[in-house]
């Protein structure tokens, strides 16, 4: 049976992925394809029909992409700053900018605040102190510019607010006894928690839905490389200033160590968020180029990798280092094989990436099976640490996400389920990090009595 609508998101998402349309302009289109199948239809032609028609009325996708490039391209680096069309647009954009410098001048005036209680950020003692509160600092700025942009309701900002203000007076109140384990772990864990919390105030109230949940791993992606390279250049302005400054004998490393540093880095995160929210329609188009760029590279990685190892004949099993390894590239060949998924459209025929996809999840199924076993031969061995429970708890949640979608691609490419089917089962997954990251952060100090 024709999907009228799955085929006019489909066409609209073949007009973002070329890069050269706006999303007003993709919205103009596509109306005036609607206006153009109302037309045909009420003239006696079917859905499909009119569908077909229309879309050769409106013309080839890739002469509309072409022909409005070379008017636009002028404009393009213009447009990804500021540049707004009516006085509304500019003064929210301005508001939003706004917010932007006046939340990281307060995130880095939060993270400076414990210094004046003795917490100095060069004092090794204090090391995990700022490790585990490095989220608490910031993530509250980001969830209140998108508690004030998106206009939420007083109930979003009470909850959200009210479970940093939480975390932060629990786990300063936890108190910590050597070797630390416990406190590295809720430093690791806690802004997976955070960052969570943030994207049910990203989404707002389409979060029980796959479709905003799904947006926001997208959105995720694309700020972690915005802030990447936002990040980048502060360090090379903090690093042109000490040279510079050098030169006319004053000293500037305390100041860009203790200051520059500290406010730039918070600064690249807000403006990382701006710039994502802000050119949406330009910024996702990356999402597709980086996937399969990367994809294949990773599984190049990881088959290199493990041929290595079977040929030098090393062991996880008694090496603490080489399971970090294996969980930090679990963890890297996920946020990838997410990215891939955020990255196609839903009403996409299988592609080669895909396949490419499902290769990269078996292939980390087979590491993960490995780490696994050597977790399992590690706590017979040695005995039960939080740190080794820690790591077998991770693995677990992993394989039976991954496992999870190595069942329903094969099913998706044999066309049994459609592929939205793989994208509820990630987003859905979600809850289950949530709660795992909890764990982690809040009980597994009480379980291990803080060390």
């Amino acid at each position: 049976m024709f999907d009228l609508e799955s085929n006019i998101r489909s066409w609209s998402d073949h007009l973002r992925s070329s890069g050269k349309l706006k999303e007003n302009d993709v919205m103009e289109l596509e109306s005036h394809l609607r206006d153009e199948i109302d037309d045909l239809t009420e003239s006696g032609l079917t859905q499909d029909e009119a569908f077909i028609i229309s879309i050769k009325r409106l013309g080839n996708v890739n002469a509309i992409s072409s022909e409005y490039s070379k008017i636009n391209m002028t404009s393009f680096w213009k447009n990804l700053l500021v540049d707004r069309v009516d006085r509304d647009s500019e003064r929210k954009n301005r508001r939003n900018i706004s917010m932007v410098v006046v939340f990281s001048l307060l995130a880095g005036t939060l993270a400076k605040i414990p210094e004046l209680f003795g917490y100095q950020f060069q004092n090794p003692d204090y090391t995990l102190f700022y490790f585990k509160n490095l989220s608490l600092f910031l993530f509250p700025f980001i969830a209140l510019y998108f508690l004030l942009t998106r206009k939420l309701n007083w109930k979003y900002a009470v909850s959200t607010m009210g479970f940093f203000c939480l975390s932060a007076i629990i786990l300063n109140l936890y108190p910590s006894y050597a070797p630390g384990n416990t406190e590295l772990l809720t430093g690791i864990h806690l802004p997976i928690l955070l960052w969570l919390v943030v994207g049910i105030v990203y989404i707002g109230k389409g979060f029980s839905g796959s479709k905003g949940r799904m947006d926001f791993l997208r959105f995720t992606g694309e700020t972690i490389i915005y802030g990447v390279l936002v990040l980048c250049g502060i360090i090379a302005l903090g690093l042109f200033l000490g040279i510079i400054f050098s030169t006319i004998k004053i000293d500037l490393s305390r100041f860009i160590g203790e200051y520059f540093f500290v406010y730039g880095g918070c600064a690249a995160a807000m403006i990382a968020i701006y710039l994502v929210e802000a050119k949406k329609s330009i910024v996702e188009n990356f999402a597709p180029v980086l996937a399969k760029i990367f994809s294949p590279l990773f599984l190049a990685s990881m088959a290199a990798f493990s041929i290595a190892m079977i040929i030098t004949a090393k062991s996880p099993y008694g090496e603490r280092n080489f399971l970090i390894g294996f969980d930090l590239m679990l963890v890297l060949v996920l946020g990838l094989v997410l990215y891939v998924i955020s990255a196609r459209g839903l009403n996409d025929a299988p592609n080669f990436f895909d396949y490419m996809n499902l290769a990269l999840i078996i292939m980390a199924l087979i590491i993960n099976f490995v780490a696994l076993s050597a977790i399992v031969y590690r706590l017979s061995a040695f005995g039960i640490s939080p740190n080794k429970i820690a790591a077998l708890g991770e693995n677990l949640v992993l394989m039976v996400n991954l496992g999870g979608l190595a069942v329903l691609y094969p099913c998706f490419f044999r066309k049994k389920i459609e592929f939205s089917l793989l994208e509820r089962w990630q987003t859905s997954y979600l809850y289950v990090y949530a709660v795992w990251t909890a764990v982690v952060a809040f009980a597994f100090p009480l379980i291990f009595n803080f060390q």
